[in-house]
């Protein structure tokens, strides 16, 4: 979920990097909720899978990072969930309601007003659960936009396409070393010069090309392969 730029400070320099192992590295661009969300997920975990189509929503799901106790400052790995869109609105859903009743209730005390809140306890409060969609068919929210596909149009979902660090040193040598997200060795004397090598990884296709010396070089063959698939996708014209 966007960071609101007042708590930009509570999150540590390297957030995006936790946040993307978290993501894609321990939950494998799959959404991790098994129930934290209050719904009862079909097999026991959250079916989300990232830029594929979502389930319940008819969306396209972008993962996210969420911190169970709410709290940026603690990125312990069981304090971080990988979760969809639905899933972290739904468990930031009480404590965002805690948050807005105290922000209303200072400005009511700063204006002078300090009578017009009740005291009343502030407890988390489930949103109700969605209705379902029938599988098969488009959200009821989008029928009169997208026409029922005719059976020979159905497609697969698309495939994950993603930038990973590659096991190589810079000089091209298998590296066997433990390193952090960042891709820098995590024991100082191990001897390893670290993994600077990027490689757009298919989840259908496998590795993509030639591994890349910079993030910023792989991402255009990332791009071009993601819209060969979409490309794949599009049903031919008659």
């Amino acid at each position: 979920m966007p960071i609101r730029p007042e708590n930009l400070h509570r999150y540590p320099r390297d957030w995006n990097e936790i946040s993307a192992r978290i993501r894609f590295e321990r939950a494998g661009g799959r959404c991790e909720c098994t129930g934290h969300c209050g719904l009862a997920h079909p097999g026991g975990r959250c079916p989300a899978v990232h830029e594929e189509i979502h389930p319940d929503t008819g969306s396209v799901v972008g993962l996210t990072t969420a911190h169970l106790n709410h709290t940026p400052e603690d990125v312990r790995d069981e304090n971080l969930l990988a979760a969809c869109q639905l899933c972290h609105l739904r468990i930031d859903h009480g404590h965002h309601r805690v948050t807005r009743s105290l922000t209303l209730a200072a400005r009511a005390a700063a204006a002078g007003q300090f009578g017009l809140l009740p005291e009343t306890a502030l407890t988390r409060t489930e949103p109700p659960t969605p209705p379902r969609p029938t599988r098969g068919r488009a959200p009821a929210a989008a029928l009169h936009q997208l026409p029922f596909p005719e059976p020979e149009q159905e497609t697969k979902p698309m495939a994950r396409i993603s930038v990973k660090i590659t096991p190589l040193h810079p000089d091209g040598t298998e590296c066997t070393h433990a390193v952090r997200p960042s891709g820098k060795p995590r024991d100082a004397d191990s001897g390893c010069t670290g993994r600077r090598n990027y490689a757009v990884v298919c989840s259908s296709c496998g590795p993509v090309g030639e591994p890349h010396g910079l993030r910023v070089l792989a991402e255009p063959a990332q791009s071009a392969h993601r819209d060969s698939h979409k490309a794949a996708l599009t049903p031919a014209a008659r």
